[in-house]
Order: C-alpha cells, then structure tokens, then sequence
C-alpha cells in the first residue's frame, strides 16, 4: 500500500468543518468524493487536526492509502487542482512512510487567531478576523498569556459539550505570541502539542476580555485553577482561527 501525505489549505467559511456530518458540506467529504472521481473508489482520510465549522487552514495534514501503482504523484495532483473547488487547495503531495499518521505522528500544531480592534475594520478582512469594537491593551494580554503557556490542567477552556470524549484536561501550550500587525489589527499565535474542543478560541477569547477591561489580569491563574468555563471569557468567532501548521519529528 502507498502511503500518501498531502498538505491541504482551505477556507472554511462554506463548510461545517473538516468532519463528515449528514448536516452539510465538510472538508472531509469534499476530498472524499474527488478521491471517488479520480480513483473510482471511496479512500480512508485522516487529519491531522478536526478543524471546526468556519475555521480555515492553510498546513492542515492529511493521508490517503493506494494499494495502486498509478496514478503517479503528479497525475493525482493536477486531477485535484482540476477537480477541487476554488476554497480547496492541495499545497504540497508526497509519499509517506508505511507508518505514517498524521495525527499520531504529530508533536505541534500552531493556530493563528485574527482580531482587528477599533471602530471599524477594512472590510476584506471580515471574513477571517473578528471584529472586536473596542481598544485592547495588547502588553496586558501578553502578561496573561505567559500564565497560560505550559503544562495545565486546562478544564476553563474546554467547552461543555465536549467534556465525556477527554481522558484529561491537561495540554502543553508551548507558546502564546501576541502580534500587532499594524493597522489595528493582532494576530495571536498560539503552539501546543494538542487541543482541546475549541481551546484556542476561548484562549483567544479570554486574552480579549483581559485588554478590554473585563477580566483582570491577576485573575487568569486562578481562573486557570478553579477548572470552571464559566470564569474564563467568551468563545472568538471560528471565522478568525486558521491551523498555520502541523509539526513532524
């Protein structure tokens, strides 16, 4: 069987995420039935991360196994670039090792969050950054992220629904990056070895309400501590998380 390792970007705001639902279109099964159409039948895709509905990407991680010789690498790529919809690229198609999975095998994902604060923000930029209407103090959201990176039990910012499918609660955040990109807006990057059900936004979402005013800043620890999602601030927007990439060995 060969292995097959494609890097994938998309833009999520037509889909209901990366995973098959009866609900709508996903990413998950857009590819599947491309796959269907250039090899006439149905193939296993795995992901390296289950994106949410809305959520871009632009190094999500994928697989596929052929027990075929052909189509050779290239043919396979330009059948997808012909066949895929225009908010679908494959950017990069290579064979993997036998062992290879890209969930497994992964050691970091990086997010990168956008927020465009302010009275008004350029209207291009509405569909893959939130609109927050207010001033934020971005040195105060660097301090409160610093108490966030690490290992942690991270409960508060796992929502509800999600709780029963965890083992545990504890994820390594490697780092949080807070950028001002000029113009207005922050870009948040934020590097971990794996997430919980919408981490990264209610990260993201909290580090607002602390450089608007809403939550203090000395209160992230214990907010942290108390493993309660109520104390932590709102869930951002989908539209504004992008998986930057995905991190191999």
């Amino acid at each position: 069987m060969r292995n097959i390792r494609l890097k994938i970007a998309y833009d999520g705001a037509n889909y209901l995420g990366w995973q098959k639902t009866d609900a709508g279109p996903s990413i998950e099964s857009t590819f599947e039935n491309i796959f269907f159409k250039i090899l006439q039948e149905y193939v296993y895709i795995q992901a390296a991360s289950r994106t949410d509905a809305g959520v871009h990407a632009r190094g999500q991680v994928i697989n596929i196994r052929l027990p075929k010789a052909r189509p050779s690498l290239i043919q396979l790529r330009m059948s997808l670039a012909c066949l895929l919809p225009n908010d679908l690229a494959v950017l990069e198609l290579s064979e993997a090792a036998e062992n290879f999975h890209p969930t497994l095998d992964c050691i970091s994902k990086e997010y990168h969050y956008s927020v465009c604060h302010g009275i008004s923000q350029m209207p291009q930029l509405r569909f893959y950054s939130w609109h927050y209407a207010y001033p934020l103090d971005i040195c105060k959201m660097k301090e409160a992220a610093k108490h966030l990176v690490g290992e942690h039990d991270f409960s508060t910012f796992c929502n509800f629904k999600s709780s029963a499918q965890y083992d545990n609660f504890i994820r390594n955040v490697k780092s949080i990056d807070i950028i001002d990109v000029g113009e207005q807006q922050i870009r948040f990057k934020v590097i971990g070895n794996n997430f919980l059900y919408k981490m990264v936004r209610n990260l993201v979402g909290t580090l607002v309400y602390v450089g608007c005013g809403k939550i203090p800043l000395e209160s992230i620890p214990d907010i942290l501590a108390k493993k309660d999602r109520t104390r932590a601030g709102v869930t951002a927007p989908a539209h504004g998380l992008c998986l930057y990439q995905v991190n191999y060995k």
